[in-house]
């Protein structure tokens, strides 16, 4: 499976190249939370992916826009997901939906219990796939 690939010193991730070429299929397409998990926990030595937050777009969140790109009344939605309780213990993923900008913030500046407070706030969520 492609994945970000660990770089010597200075080098730069390897997701930050170009867009991907046409023929890339995501390795993740028709499988659950818990598939995902079990990857990221198990991950080959040298992918650069964090090991306890992710996010999928589910058939929910997909609906954020229409076939024409239109942005509709659900607007464009993420689903963040965490492995194991606050301190990262267990293999129980807990999700949240969220909206796609909510969810940039989030990520890029998590701190202890945010991913908590989601949850109380909005309810957890179970992706449909």
């Amino acid at each position: 499976m492609a994945s970000p690939q660990k770089k010597p010193e200075g080098g730069g991730q390897e997701g930050t190249n170009a867009s991907l070429p046409s023929s890339f299929k995501p390795a993740f397409v028709g499988r659950t939370t818990t598939d995902v998990a079990a990857w990221l926990k198990n991950r080959p030595d040298g992918v650069d992916l964090e090991g306890k937050f992710f996010g999928v777009l589910d058939k929910k969140a997909a609906a954020g826009r229409g076939k024409d790109g239109a942005r509709n009344e659900e607007g464009d939605k993420v689903v963040l997901c965490r492995i194991g309780d606050r301190e990262g213990q267990g293999d129980k993923v807990h999700c949240v939906l969220v909206s796609a900008e909510e969810s940039t913030l989030t990520l890029s500046g998590i701190e202890y219990g945010t991913f908590d407070q989601l949850i109380e706030g909005k309810g957890e969520y179970v992706p449909e796939i």
